[in-house]
């Protein structure tokens, strides 16, 4: 499936709210139902990552209430930062799954913790971490910047 190459920059930066969200709700409530609440949305960003557009459930969410929140569009930006940073999410999130799984809550936690502040970080002020690690592996592997 072909990849749009650019993206309105207030998608990624609201998909990150509910990156934000959700893993924070899972680390209040306890061990046993964060471990759900990470699979699925380390799952439905993995989707996001992998299908595009069509297969961002946060993503169209957004588009939905975005007129009623009264949100204009953003400026473009290069997507494969934002995908590359939604994958390292997705990953991370889905290791905090499976950690609570097994019983180290300590690991999961740290694990939920890094993605909420990093998803906050974003969403609040529009800096990406995951963007900028894209962008330092591109330039020391000798890649062109996207």
């Amino acid at each position: 499936m072909a990849h749009p190459k650019q993206v309105d920059s207030a998608v990624p930066r609201a998909k990150a709210a509910l990156h934000f969200a959700l893993p924070a709700i899972a680390f209040l409530i306890g061990p046993s139902p964060a471990q759900f609440i990470l699979a699925f949305t380390g799952l439905i960003m993995a989707a996001s990552v992998l299908g595009g557009p069509r297969f961002s459930l946060f993503g169209r969410l957004f588009k939905a209430v975005r007129p009623a929140l009264g949100i204009g569009p953003g400026k473009l930006e290069a997507v494969t930062p934002h995908r590359f940073a939604e994958a390292v999410g997705s990953a991370t999130l889905l290791a905090a799954a499976a950690l609570y799984a097994a019983g180290a809550s300590v690991g999961g936690g740290v694990l939920t913790l890094i993605v909420a502040s990093l998803a906050l970080l974003n969403a609040a002020a529009g800096i990406c971490i995951g963007c900028q690690m894209y962008l330092l592996l591109k330039r020391f592997s000798g890649g062109a910047t996207a």
